[in-house]
């Protein structure tokens, strides 16, 4: 750590004061990415209880660092020879997300600790910039993140929605062989990002992340043209979507317009604006 003291409030207004600049972070596989593409480097990183249950390492594209495990089956003993002096997670509700309350206990014992929400009332553009203001103070350096490339994408989809009929979207996680996990737009930034720009979400019965519905309900309840499909590993791949009844009645799917979409995404500028341009590309 440098010399000069350190400071910065968290999500959980936890105000976090250090003796310096932290140089060595450990952090929620999202964050890591997001805090690498800022420029700032990570030790290691650790995924959530979903990649521990499925088996899949946490899918972190542009880090070349160690994996400590995933929800329950982090590796203390790898965290520990990484000398970690910063931990930094993402929070939903105020929880540490991903891990179970006794390893957010024992990870906060190796090293201070700190949470960016990311979900909620918040939108886009105030969880990116939590971000920038997080890689701002633990990097001198100037940020490799432009607002102006997502304004720019937001404009251009904005537009050609208007030029063009109505679609109907639904964002979708694939859950249980029997149920659908639908999506909230009103509680995905990235989702409310893309409904205040004018896509037109099929609508949903729940203030919370995620409604439940019975896949042979899916195709009447969510008559979507075009299917935003979440990619992560605990959501039902193509090879069990197959069996699934209903997943085909979908128009979208029927149509052959399902687009891969993550939830957890890298939280910068540059990912959201490719994100916006993909998706105007499918309507």
């Amino acid at each position: 750590m440098e010399s000069s003291g350190w400071s910065f409030d968290d999500d959980r207004q936890q105000h976090l004061a250090l003796t310096g600049r932290p140089a060595r972070v450990l952090a929620y596989a999202q964050a890591a990415q997001t805090l690498e593409q800022l420029g700032v480097p990570v030790v290691g990183y650790f995924g959530s209880q979903h990649h521990a249950e499925s088996g899949a390492v946490p899918t972190a594209a542009g880090l070349d660092v160690p994996c400590v495990g995933s929800g329950d089956g982090i590796d203390l003993d790898l965290v520990k020879s990484l000398r970690p002096d910063l931990v930094v997670g993402v929070t939903y509700a105020g929880e540490v997300y991903g891990v179970t309350p006794s390893v957010a206990e024992e990870l906060e014992g190796l090293a201070p600790s700190l949470l960016i929400g990311i979900a909620g009332d918040r939108t886009l553009q105030s969880v990116i910039g939590r971000f920038h203001e997080l890689a701002q103070a633990l990097t001198p350096d100037s940020l490799p993140d432009s607002e102006a490339d997502l304004t720019t994408a937001i404009a251009a989809l904005s537009k050609k929605l208007a030029q063009d009929a109505p679609v109907q979207v639904v964002a979708l996680s694939g859950g249980t062989d029997t149920d659908a996990y639908v999506a909230n737009p009103a509680y995905w930034p990235s989702l409310h990002l893309l409904a205040d720009a004018g896509v037109h979400f099929t609508p949903t019965t729940t203030a919370g992340g995620w409604e439940v519905v019975k896949w042979t309900d899916l195709a009447s309840k969510h008559p979507a043209d075009l299917v935003l499909y979440d990619q992560r590993p605990n959501s039902l791949g193509s090879d069990r979507l197959a069996d699934i009844p209903g997943w085909s009645e979908v128009p979208g799917v029927r149509t052959g317009n399902v687009l891969g979409w993550n939830p957890e995404p890298p939280l910068t500028f540059t990912t959201a604006a490719a994100f916006v341009t993909t998706v105007a590309d499918y309507h």
